[in-house]
């Protein structure tokens, strides 16, 4: 019995309590997540890297193929739409406040074949 189990691989178990998100606890930099057990198109593996524990951040590998990267890059780039249109980013929930020491730009698709899938 004591074989069967080394030859297991490493089980982590997670209890969350109600009404609260999971959150990957990583333990170290480096580690991987397979997520195996997510149905995906074309049997692509999905799977997270932790790229640093404080802050967490975790890089998603095959979130989506190249031709969908190219396709919502093309969108956010000839978006006119004010609310979605690639522009710095702002802060605050009260109108657009943009912050000196946030120096991303954003753009949103929302309504294009590849972001609906």
């Amino acid at each position: 019995r004591a074989k069967e189990c080394a030859e297991r691989p490493e089980l982590h178990l997670y209890a969350v309590p109600v009404g609260r998100l999971f959150m990957f606890a990583p333990d170290h930099v480096g580690e991987v997540f397979a997520l195996d057990h997510l149905d995906r198109p074309l049997d692509i593996p999905l799977s997270l890297t932790v790229l640093s524990l404080s802050p967490r951040v975790l890089e998603v590998h095959n979130f989506f193929t190249g031709e969908e990267a190219d396709d919502i890059v093309a969108r956010a780039l000839t978006e006119t739409s004010e609310t979605h249109k690639l522009k710095r980013s702002s802060t605050g929930r009260s109108g657009y406040n943009v912050n000196p020491t946030r120096t991303s730009d954003n753009a949103f698709d929302t309504h294009s074949k590849t972001a609906m899938d």
